[in-house]
């Protein structure tokens, strides 16, 4: 049974089976440990995409918007199973189609990265995030957004990080341990993990608080010293140039804390993927 709310979204002109870009959206929040408010993303970044000017040739690109998935406010194992079901249907419908998720906070990545991970051998997960993520429980939960990285760690894929700044030691031995290459922005250092996934099919997460809380102040854990928009926008063109990107998602965008216009620069982020994949 599809768990699928099909209120309130963009204007779609193909169905899924036809469609080379689909968008997906999991307004859920429930283990937000600071900012709530992640929740609201889906429904302001679809309202400020459908506001972005855009060429002519954006509306012949094969485009479906499924809705949201009906999740489980405070039930995150159940949320999480809706997820992974809902994208193992999306590739049984339309194995090619390349699906933008719409957080949410970042716990939803897990389930999606599980499914693709079924269906693709070899991916592998590049995450855009101040954060490692990596805990193996936080506040005695192994299921949040704190210790995704770690859930996804353990399955069968290849992990690199960028932009973190913030993490303890158990996570940074985990990443040594587990062989998870990461940096900051060490423009060096970003181009040796964007090297060393060319030519694979990679999955991308981006967690909204990789860049400065002064260009993106409407996240949920922001974290100073962050990306700036145009090394957001390199590593994404290189990425799209030179590795196979399968599907994205885009979380932690936090409207109620947007002073400095982040929900649109998320719109607008993910305007140029679906324009760049279509």
């Amino acid at each position: 049974m599809l768990h699928l709310n099909k209120n309130l979204v963009l204007e779609s002109n193909c169905q899924l089976e036809e469609a080379e870009v689909a968008l997906l959206g999991v307004p859920f929040d429930s283990t937000s440990s600071y900012r709530v408010g992640s929740r609201n993303a889906p429904l302001e970044i679809r309202r400020e995409l459908f506001e972005l000017e855009k060429e002519e040739s954006f509306f012949e690109i094969p485009f479906c918007d499924l809705g949201n998935v009906d999740i489980v406010p405070g039930n995150t194992l159940e949320t999480l199973r809706r997820v992974e079901e809902t994208v193992d249907w999306i590739y049984r419908e339309n194995p090619g189609v390349f699906v933008i998720t719409l957080g949410g906070e970042h716990t939803i990545t897990h389930p999606i990265v599980k499914s693709f991970s079924s269906n693709i051998k070899g991916l592998d997960v590049l995450n855009l995030d101040a954060h490692m993520d990596l805990k193996n429980d936080y506040l005695g939960e192994k299921w949040c957004h704190a210790s995704v990285m770690r859930r996804i760690s353990e399955l069968n894929v290849g992990l690199s990080e960028i932009g973190v700044r913030s993490f303890l030691e158990e996570e940074r031995k985990h990443a040594e341990k587990s062989k998870i290459a990461y940096c900051i922005k060490e423009k060096k250092k970003m181009e040796g993990i964007l090297g060393k996934l060319e030519g694979k099919k990679v999955y991308l997460t981006l967690d909204f608080d990789v860049l400065s809380p002064e260009i993106a102040s409407g996240v949920s854990n922001p974290e100073p010293n962050g990306l700036s928009l145009d090394e957001l926008y390199f590593i994404f063109n290189t990425l799209i140039q030179k590795s196979i990107v399968v599907g994205m998602d885009v979380v932690e965008v936090n409207p109620l804390y947007d002073k400095t216009s982040t929900t649109i620069a998320a719109a607008k982020f993910v305007l140029d993927a679906v324009v760049k994949k279509g």
